[in-house]
């Protein structure tokens, strides 16, 4: 009975702060179990689909959003989303992601197990409970800090609106510089002065990375799968504004010309490297709920 309460726990989690049930289902089949018995899939679905349900009606009442709508909403074209010439690019990310998802396993447990093995250190941070995540937090953010370092990062967007700018159907850079074009809304906080769109993302990608990694070692449960996601659709996003600089005319398909979309290579990416570190293919269904 406990396995069961998880399981629909899981689906609940996910689908709630996703808005991804069926994609909570599926992950929560995945991560919590070997065996799953097919009685526990209806009460999963149900719980998550109330919870979805539930948690983007809150906006409509308060008044914030109009509708209910995909929690991260994308507007690619439909009529011809990507070109077959960019398959290998896409190949490139997810190849690069799995690589990616196994350093971030490894990492965490490296720093973990370095903490555990410093006997004294241990010993003093088990009575200080609360010292190691102040250490930490304190850390993160002083390097994160907009006037500082984490103008180079985009520091002062939050989790949410880093993702709403990644998932930008917009081309920021081409013909290999960055191109100042009308940055509007959260999108100017990836623009700097003095370096181009290509080093924000780098800087962005491995900081993030390393602190992710740092983060989840702290007895706090935030979870991991949304900076992971964030962090993959960094990658994404710099692969996809690459292509737009190689190609900044667009890609020549049956005497058609169409451009790159860096925002489907951002969600490619997020659901390469979040289910890598998972080792879970669901992050696939829940980026289609997700973006809708």
């Amino acid at each position: 009975r406990n396995t069961e309460m998880l399981a629909a726990a899981c689906a609940v989690g996910v689908g709630c702060c996703f808005a991804a049930p069926i994609g909570g289902v599926l992950f929560s089949i995945e991560v919590t179990s070997t065996f799953f018995a097919v009685r526990n899939y209806w009460r999963g679905f149900l719980a998550a689909t109330v919870s979805a349900f539930f948690f983007r009606l809150l906006p409509v009442w308060t008044g914030d959003e109009e509708t209910i709508t995909a929690l991260f909403k994308t507007r690619f074209r439909f009529e011809f989303p990507f070109n077959l010439q960019e398959l290998p690019a896409f190949a490139v990310v997810g190849i690069a992601c799995g690589l990616g998802g196994a350093l971030f396993v490894y990492l965490n447990r490296l720093i973990v197990q370095f903490i555990r093995n410093q006997k004294t250190v241990n010993k003093f941070l088990m009575k200080k409970r609360l010292l190691y995540p102040t250490l930490v937090t304190l850390l993160i953010s002083t390097l994160t800090f907009p006037p500082g370092f984490g103008q180079f990062m985009a520091g002062k967007l939050t989790q949410g609106e880093t993702l709403v700018t990644l998932l930008d159907n917009r081309t920021w850079a081409k013909q290999g510089i960055a191109e100042e074009f009308d940055y509007i809304g959260n999108s100017q906080a990836w623009k700097h002065p003095q370096v181009n769109i290509f080093v924000t993302l780098v800087i962005f990608i491995i900081m993030k990375f390393w602190m992710s990694a740092l983060a989840t070692t702290i007895p706090v449960p935030c979870g991991a799968f949304m900076p992971v996601f964030v962090i993959g659709a960094a990658f994404g996003r710099l692969v996809g504004e690459c292509m737009a600089a190689w190609f900044p005319d667009g890609i020549h398909s049956n005497e058609s010309i169409y451009s790159i979309e860096p925002g489907a290579y951002a969600i490619a990416g997020a659901a390469a490297l979040s289910g890598a570190v998972t080792h879970t293919v669901s992050p696939a269904i829940i980026v289609f709920e997700l973006t809708g």
